[in-house]
């Protein structure tokens, strides 16, 4: 009997040592409160009021919970627009929710840098923790934002270090980031993981990446890096990963690799298993999950009440009454012929740049703002990113290597699916100012035909200056590397081209838009079929 009582002694003194930390992560939330589209109001499963309510109900199952995020936090929806450019008074919507849940760290996005670093820091400023970019550095080499930061959570030591994409200098604005350099996360990982680990006599190492998965194989300075790090860089216990926009659970060397959905749409969660040896904590296991939010998940009273000033600012801001129009702007036609959509952005930009012609993405397909009366909230949505418009100077054989590279988004006209489904719509450029086709009938490389300027053939070494957005010019889509276009544009224009825009349709009580019919697909393919999901 002594010898059983002394075994169960022994076994609920070995279990008392054994702890599980769960890890909660989202990213990309980019200012999404409401479970809502901020457009159509349609319901819909994702922003901070329902994916608070999923962490809260986490938080009570396991206290022993940590709370982080992967960054594109202060930029994306109208409310951050309202926020950094009109209601800086009013708390930061996204740091607001996350200081009230307790968040711990947050690796820095590369949209965090869009509305510059004053507002970048303000934020900063705000939040009751810590930036965290550990491959971001000054003209000196010194950090811009800490590494890592140190928590315990169920007296387990855990170190969590932050990196940020380092391909930002092909994607955002030079002066909003002005001296600023962005180092491997891979290389940067190696040298200072064992050293701060060692340092910090850290239990448990946690990455969090402004990055998506990549490839094993990757190049340094790849845009996105999970894998990479995680097949190079022993001592990472969870790495949670953002940027890609995608619901990521997988695994490498052991490792669990997360990343939450974007917009609220999904929570990531690891759970470790630990057990005390001496001194320290070891991880006996690790598993990774997702969890989403359904139609039923209640919303949060406190995300509510803390952004509630300035989501009345926004609503006024987007229930502004703008023109009346007499055509209706269809975005279902953009990647078949020229619309009025189409021609409205091309006009914004030709004008607001002077340059003979501008290449523009297609519409989001579900877009259509009826004719009559409208509002803010709807030209809002047709250029919801916060780029600027570029003009550059281009050959006549540059044009024709820009269309054909926009010619890639098509299968051939026979084939089922009509799109190459790899090559999203808002990567699908049309250009006004010129006349030509694209024939669907013959191979990518030399789709191109009746290529016009002002009704006489394009010459190969012919100049045009072209309007384009910064997305584009810093490298969005492939455009730049199709052309081979190195140089430096004419202008930027200060304002966004959101901006532009509505300038424009505020100024005209009444606005009238038709096509030109500049372009069209060969055949002329019928409408279903372009509308016909991906088989």
């Amino acid at each position: 009997m002594r010898r059983w009582l002394g075994i169960l002694l022994i076994t609920v003194g070995l279990q008392a040592q054994d702890v599980r930390i769960q890890i909660l992560g989202t990213t990309d939330m980019h200012g999404h409160v409401m479970a809502e589209d901020t457009y159509s109001l349609q319901p819909a499963n994702q922003g901070w009021a329902k994916i608070a309510t999923l962490i809260r109900r986490q938080q009570a199952e396991n206290p022993n919970t940590l709370l982080v995020d992967c960054g594109d936090t202060i930029q994306g929806e109208p409310i951050n627009y309202v926020h950094n450019v009109l209601r800086r008074d009013l708390p930061e919507p996204s740091i607001a929710v996350m200081n009230a849940l307790g968040y711990a760290a947050m690796a820095v996005g590369n949209h965090e840098f869009n509305f510059g670093m004053d507002v970048l820091r303000g934020a900063e400023k705000e939040a009751k923790f810590p930036f965290l970019s550990a491959n971001t550095v000054d003209a000196d080499g010194r950090g811009a934002f800490p590494a890592s930061t140190l928590v315990t959570v169920g007296g387990v030591r855990i170190l969590i270090l932050g990196f940020t994409t380092p391909a930002i200098p092909r994607m955002e604005e030079p002066e909003n980031y002005p001296g600023l350099r962005f180092r491997d996360i891979v290389a940067t990982a190696r040298a200072l993981v064992p050293r701060l680990k060692a340092q910090e006599k850290a239990d448990v190492v946690v990455a969090l990446l402004h990055s998506g998965l990549g490839a094993v194989d990757g190049r340094e300075g790849d845009e996105n890096e999970a894998l990479r790090l995680a097949d190079q860089v022993p001592g990472l216990d969870a790495i949670f990963t953002g940027h890609t926009h995608q619901a990521v659970q997988t695994e490498h060397k052991g490792v669990p690799i997360l990343q939450a959905q974007c917009f609220g749409r999904a929570l990531a969660a690891v759970d470790l298993d630990l057990q005390k040896e001496g001194d320290h904590w070891h991880v006996r296991s690790a598993r990774g999950r997702l969890l989403r939010p359904e139609s039923d998940t209640p919303l949060d009273a406190e995300v509510l009440r803390l952004t509630a000033d300035l989501r009345a600012a926004t609503t006024r801001y987007l229930d502004t009454p703008a023109t009346t129009l007499q055509t209706d702007l269809d975005g279902r036609w953009g990647r078949m012929e020229d619309t009025p959509l189409a021609q409205l952005i091309h006009q914004v930009q030709r004008q607001a740049t002077g340059a003979q012609l501008s290449a523009a993405a297609c519409a989001d397909p579900g877009i259509f703002i009826p004719k009559g009366p409208t509002s803010v909230r709807q030209f809002y949505a047709l250029l919801p990113f916060d780029n600027r418009v570029a003009r550059i100077r281009i050959t006549g054989a540059q044009l024709r290597l820009y269309l054909e590279h926009a010619a890639t988004a098509y299968h051939f006209s026979w084939q089922p699916d009509l799109f190459n489904r790899e090559m999203p719509f808002y990567n699908v450029d049309t250009v006004d100012g010129v006349a030509y086709a694209l024939d669907l009938g013959k191979p990518v490389g030399s789709r191109v035909v009746g290529l016009r300027y002002q009704g006489r053939p394009v010459a190969p070494d012919q100049v045009f200056t072209l309007a384009l957005s910064t997305y584009r010019l810093r490298g969005g889509g492939g455009y730049m590397a199709a052309i081979g276009f190195k140089g430096q544009p004419d202008l930027v224009t200060k304002a966004f081209q959101r901006n532009l825009l509505l300038e424009y349709v505020l100024s005209r009580p009444s606005l009238s838009l038709a096509a030109v019919d500049n372009w069209r697909t060969i055949p002329y393919l019928d409408r279903e079929r372009l509308l016909a999901p991906a088989k």
